[in-house]
């Protein structure tokens, strides 16, 4: 469980089992989300669509998903390019409009998890790193996240980078250039 050369990262894509990957995500998303809880198996559908069933349908490109030796999922970064373009998408994420005024200057965004037992190994970083780059290639001037202000991925997000933060209620957005 290194973060080393054994660790690959793809756009989901450009693999070749596509629903393999799919169900890993859904595994991971579910073994990292605070909620745990549901009424009824379609509540929990519906939960697991509004955080990534978007990013699947439209932005299946920017999905970019780890993989170990033989292809074992151990994590992924589900992103936007086009937050203020994504109107669908801001309908489905709650809250989503509320940083909207800083979408100009960071108009990306992601959402990240990585698999238990594979954590703080700098997975995470990779990926972020990864469509980072990625949105630099694409000519796109800053990335950010919404986060709750004290959560526990804060200081991961500002050592990588992301240091313009706004707070707006327990709403911590959290900005990174890409044009330095």
């Amino acid at each position: 469980m290194t973060a080393g050369g054994d660790i690959r990262l793809e756009r989901l894509t450009a693999l070749p089992g596509r629903d393999a990957a799919l169900a890993a995500l859904v595994e991971i998303f579910f073994a990292s989300t605070t909620r745990t809880e549901f009424a009824s198996p379609a509540e929990r559908a519906a939960f697991l669509d509004t955080w990534t069933g978007w990013y699947v349908a439209e932005a299946p490109r920017d999905i970019w998903m780890a993989l170990a030796g033989e292809g074992l999922v151990v994590g992924y970064l589900t992103g936007c390019k086009d937050s203020a373009g994504s109107v669908e998408l801001a309908r489905r994420i709650p809250k989503y409009e509320v940083f909207a005024d800083h979408f100009t200057a960071y108009p990306a965004h992601f959402h990240v998890n990585v698999r238990p037992g594979w954590r703080d190994h700098g997975l995470g970083r990779r990926l972020v790193d990864r469509f980072a780059e990625d949105c630099r290639s694409d000519g796109l001037p800053g990335v950010h996240l919404v986060t709750a202000v004290f959560a526990r991925n804060v200081g991961f997000y500002q050592r990588a980078g992301f240091t313009d933060a706004c707070q707006r209620g327990p709403l911590l957005f959290l900005g990174r250039r890409l044009d330095t």
